[in-house]
Formats: C-alpha cells, structure tokens, sequence
C-alpha cells in the first residue's frame, strides 16, 4: 500500500488484486481474486440506514471496478461484475455474477439484480427495484418508484428476465414488465406489461416476435441472434429463455 492508499487492514482482498492510486477501502469489505480497482474508487462507503451499517460489501471475483466508483456497504454482487466509470451502487444492493453498470448510473438502495444483466450509461435503478436475469436496460433510463414525489411512499418496478428497456425508457411506479418484453425507446411504462409484449408509445402493439430487420436477416426475441455475446456457460440458459418468451410473443394481442 503507497500513501495514496487508504486501505483497512481488516479487508479481506483476495488474491492477484490490483488496487489503483487514490483508492479507499473500508474495513468491512470482502473482493475475491483477480479483480481490478481502479484509481478513485471508494469500496464500503459508510451508509446511515442501521439495517446495513456496519455490514460487509462482497465483490466476487474476476470484477472490474472502474475509477471513480463507490460502492456502499451492506451489498453484494457476484463474480465479474463490471462498472464504468463514476458509478454509484448504495446499501442493500444483492446482484448476481456479470452484472455490467454503464458509466454515470445509479443503483440505489435495496435493489435485487440476476445473472448477466448489462446497464448502459447514465441509468437510474430506483430503490427496492427488483431486476430478473439477462435484462437489458439502456442509457437515459429510469426506473421510478414514488407514485407521489416526494414522498415516503415507495412503488419499485419489477423486471422479469430478458426483458429489453430501450433509451429513455421510464417506467413509472409499481410497473411489472414481463418476461422478454421490449419497451421502446422513450415510452413511459404503466402497470403490468405481459411477457414477449411491444411497448410503444406506452402502449401494448404486438409481440416481440414481430420485430426483425429484413436486410440483416435477425428476429427478436434477442435470445435467437444474441446468445454468443454472452459467456457460453450462459447459453443453455439464454436458449431456455428464447423458448418462453418465443411462446408468449405469440400470445400477444
């Protein structure tokens, strides 16, 4: 450790970690092997809400943390997670492994997030907001949840697996959007959106099946051209995935 280093001795960092100038480390804090911090990030920043403070932040192993991230305490996220740059990730946060946050996004307090999930920039994940497996969330989106700002009432968005969320997206409070799903770019989300459905303009259109790009010769669901941008151990899961939303794609009026 050099004396640009803040970093506890009550850490526990696995091995071949590489730690960045300028980084802090609390004393409650857990990083697996082969992981990467990069310069001016901060790992276990203190939270006031007593059900986490004090509580460990666990990194898993093979992560990339980019500079000039924070990640709170009372939090956990799985093997190679990856962040962007100047990314926020507060208390209560329970992710699965390859989960990928864009630069400048937020997930706040409370959150639970599956396997594979990929985040683009500028992303705002609401508090208590629950995320499945192999979503797509790109930039500009904002998942709410106060159905009364401001307000201590609290409505979190709920995401089930495979579910694609284009620019500026904006779910609004309590929302369920089904399994596959596809919002466009701009809609606002209202309610519970069936799975392998198309929102447009906040409406339901048709379903997922019907959206293709006849000079490149591709279909959605994503998971039928898709699956190889993904570790291949994730691909028996992505093509069980593609048959359910394939079938209620189908079912959509």
């Amino acid at each position: 450790m050099d004396s640009f280093q803040q970093i506890s001795p009550k850490a526990k960092i696995g091995a071949n970690v590489r730690i960045g100038f300028g980084v802090r480390i609390y004393d409650n804090v857990v990083i697996g092997a082969n992981c990467t911090i990069a310069d001016h990030c901060v790992i276990g920043t203190p939270t006031k809400h007593p059900e986490f403070s004090g509580q460990p932040v666990v990194i898993g192993e093979g992560s990339i943390i980019r500079s000039h991230t924070v990640v709170y305490e009372g939090s956990s996220y799985g093997a190679e997670l990856e962040t962007g740059h100047h990314v926020v990730l507060r208390e209560g946060t329970r992710a699965g492994d390859n989960l990928r946050v864009g630069n400048f996004s937020d997930i706040e307090g409370n959150c639970q997030i599956g396997d594979f999930c990929r985040f683009h920039g500028y992303v705002h994940i609401g508090k208590g907001s629950v995320v499945g497996d192999f979503v797509w969330i790109f930039s500009l989106v904002t998942l709410t949840n106060d159905p009364l700002p401001p307000s201590h009432l609290a409505l979190p968005v709920t995401i089930e697996d495979g579910a694609v969320l284009a620019v500026g997206a904006t779910p609004l409070p309590g929302s369920y959007i089904g399994q596959g799903a596809f919002i466009g770019a701009g809609s606002q989300v209202r309610g519970k959106i069936p799975a392998g459905a198309v929102v447009i303009d906040g409406k339901v259109v048709f379903g997922v099946h019907r959206l293709c790009s006849l000079e490149h010769g591709i279909q959605h669901p994503w998971m039928t051209h898709f699956k190889d941008a993904y570790p291949e151990v994730a691909w028996e899961r992505i093509e069980q995935l593609r048959v359910k939303v394939s079938e209620a794609s189908l079912k959509v009026k």
